[in-house]
């Protein structure tokens, strides 16, 4: 077959843009391709080769990439079809070779390839000119979740090598005494990550050096709100030190905040005596100026929280908190739990996305992140806890590898790992009493849960997991009040504002719950656990027609505890030959699988065949498919019968 990038009559140019938002420009100028509906995968294909560059892709590589759990002559198919289009709707030499698949340079260009070339001969500021923004910001593939994951590493991989660009040019002008140029890119570097203490120092040093010191105090004040306002905290060690440098040879006063309302003067003369409010930065006294705060912590600080900034997920979740004081050790790490393997941190990061929490594929993904993590520390705390949560939350999807009970057994392994590697470390307290509970040791859990509470009280999920126990256990009181902390600690989090809305459903306060529940319907991927609070609700009403409508809204997304919730609200709203059907279905699941007993008892509770409800209960106890969070609402007209007393006490509950 001939090689299309041969033909000579191909006299368009096409340019790919992928820093910013992912389009293709026409040879006028022009948007060809936007990043709208079927567009997205034409791009995101183009894209993906633009970074392969010269060597390509196999059709093998893009088959697992964009249709993973398709069959091979399926995906196949859908390969060619898209590359049809793409030539159709470009240039029919838009490729180059067939296998592997390259982009042809004499047709399409693109800003990322252009980026990976400047770096590659040396030209740090040809390729800092080529990177106008994130690598495929705001793109996003559902039906995709490989690429999603291939994207996460490659953006990753693109920002360090441009920040990496950036501080080697503004080295090179310190070096060369090009006091201009380096305050240019420093500042540059600190805009990219804005609360990198080494960014600001090299700003701050730049600055100084081109002989403008009231710049520099003004810039330290100013990276002290933006640290304050995204992590909750004060500047680490090497700013606050650079400080009383410059203060000392300039002998302006230090950047602090006065007793007085008025602001603070930078360039008010120091007296002889210390005014008794400045403690010197070593020390560790009582402190009034929060630069003085992290004198404990070590420089160690600055690696971890700038990485921490690059997380715009990971930085919300620990915004508005305060850290614990460390031992006095200029190497003690700034965060429990955390490590000095920067790819073992990415790898974190990157399994630590809310997310992932939300589809099998997602924990499947993060639980390799973590593995990863670990592997290459073996005392990173945060990642053994991560792991922890992650087999537990597998442990109630659609494992195929694993008994509920072994998954449940290696949840507990990694929870009480990070708890004898550090047991301050919180997250680890909140793993452990998530696998407790699932095992029905309810009071364990309760203490765990309480535990993370003492040692990290402004964490709001902490609190949510109370909500749920407080459910379980039938104290609806108890349970809103943790719902109420969890919001005022983050009210912006969708589990939040679902746990808000499970507490009043527990407390019959179903038409609250209702609209609380709206904040969270356009979340993408959705939490399904909104969905299944909003039905149990309509549930609780007896509006059934409203129930089995919230409920096949998650059907696509949920698995089978969504199904066997369907078959129950369908029993109850009188369509019983549908409920049989999902109830068949189960029943020939369960032949294959010993993890959905309780799925089975929820549609046979619908259909009020109580005998056999009580059968398959029983069996959940054992194979642990028992849905607690289930027990206080959906149940209900089981707990009349004697038998419920045996199926609560094997379980926990009384």
């Amino acid at each position: 077959m001939a090689d299309p990038s041969a033909n000579p009559h191909s006299a368009h140019r096409y340019r790919l843009r992928t820093f910013g938002t992912l389009a293709l420009a026409g040879p006028e100028d022009d948007t060809l391709l936007g990043k709208h509906g079927h567009q997205r995968h034409r791009l995101a294909l183009l894209a993906l080769l633009a970074t392969a560059g010269d060597q390509g892709r196999s059709r093998d590589q893009l088959l697992l990439l964009f249709w993973p759990d398709a069959t091979q002559a399926h995906a196949r198919h859908s390969l060619d079809q898209l590359l049809y289009a793409i030539r159709s709707s470009i240039d029919e030499a838009v490729f180059a070779g067939v296998n592997p698949v390259r982009l042809n340079p004499k047709v399409v260009t693109s800003d990322v390839g252009e980026f990976q070339r400047a770096l590659e001969r040396g030209d740090l500021e040809g390729a800092v000119e080529k990177y106008r923004g994130r690598f495929l910001d705001g793109l996003y593939l559902s039906d995709a979740p490989e690429f999603e994951q291939w994207l996460d590493v490659e953006r990753a991989r693109l920002e360090r090598s441009y920040s990496g660009a950036l501080e080697r040019l503004a080295q090179s002008a310190d070096a060369a005494h090009d006091h201009a140029a380096a305050v240019r890119w420093w500042r540059k570097l600190a805009e990219t990550d804005p609360v990198s203490a080494k960014s600001a120092a090299g700003l701050m040093r730049a600055m100084t050096s081109a002989g403008d010191h009231a710049a520099a105090l003004q810039y330290a004040e100013q990276y002290e709100a933006v640290v304050t306002q995204e992590l909750g905290t004060s500047v680490g060690p090497l700013v606050a030190n650079l400080v009383a440098e410059i203060r000392a040879t300039t002998r302006t006063e230090r950047v602090a905040v006065p007793r007085s309302p008025r602001p603070p003067s930078l360039n008010r003369p120091r007296t002889a005596a210390v005014p008794t409010d400045v403690m010197p930065v070593d020390r560790p006294q009582p402190q009034r100026t929060p630069f003085r705060r992290w004198a404990p912590y070590g420089v160690g600080a600055v690696v971890i929280f700038a990485m921490i900034a690059a997380t715009p997920r990971l930085r919300a979740t620990l915004r508005d908190r305060t850290p614990r004081p460390a031992a006095q050790s200029a190497l003690a790490p700034i965060t429990r739990g955390s490590t000095r393997n920067v790819a073992a941190y990415e790898l974190y990061v990157l399994g630590n996305d809310p997310a992932r929490f939300r589809t099998d594929s997602g924990a499947h993904r993060a639980l390799e992140y973590f593995r990863q993590a670990v592997a290459l520390d073996s005392n990173y705390v945060a990642a053994y806890a991560g792991l922890a949560l992650m087999h537990k939350r597998m442990a109630f999807g659609d494992d195929p590898e694993l008994s509920r009970r072994e998954r449940l057994a290696l949840a507990e392994q990694a929870a009480l790992k990070a708890i004898s590697l550090d047991d301050s470390f919180a997250e680890a307290h909140e793993a452990l009493s998530y696998v407790r509970r699932d095992n029905y040791e309810l009071a364990s859990s309760e203490m765990e849960m309480k535990r993370a509470i003492a040692l990290d009280p402004t964490n709001a999920r902490f609190h949510e997991g109370l909500v749920q126990l407080y459910a379980m256990t039938q104290r609806p009181a108890e349970a809103l009040v943790e719902a109420h902390r969890a919001l005022e600690l983050d009210s912006l989090s969708p589990t939040a504002n679902a746990e808000f809305a499970d507490a009043l459903l527990a407390n019959d306060r179903c038409d609250e719950a209702l609209p609380q529940l709206e904040k969270l319907r356009s979340l993408r991927p959705p939490l399904n656990r909104a969905g299944l609070i909003a039905a149990e609700c309509y549930g609780q009403k007896q509006m059934w027609p409203e129930a089995i409508a919230e409920i096949e809204r998650d059907t696509v997304n949920g698995g089978p505890r969504v199904q066997s919730y369907l078959g129950y609200v369908l029993a109850r709203g009188g369509r019983t030959d549908e409920a049989r059907r999902i109830l068949a279905a189960m029943l020939d699941r369960s032949r294959r699988t010993n993890r959905v007993a309780f799925d089975v008892a929820l549609v046979y509770a619908g259909l009020g065949e109580n005998d056999q409800a009580f059968a398959w209960l029983d069996k959940a106890v054992d194979d642990r498919s028992l849905g607690l969070e289930w027990m206080h609402a959906t149940v209900n007209s089981l707990r009349r019968d004697p038998r419920f007393e045996k199926i609560a006490r094997r379980a926990g509950l009384e």
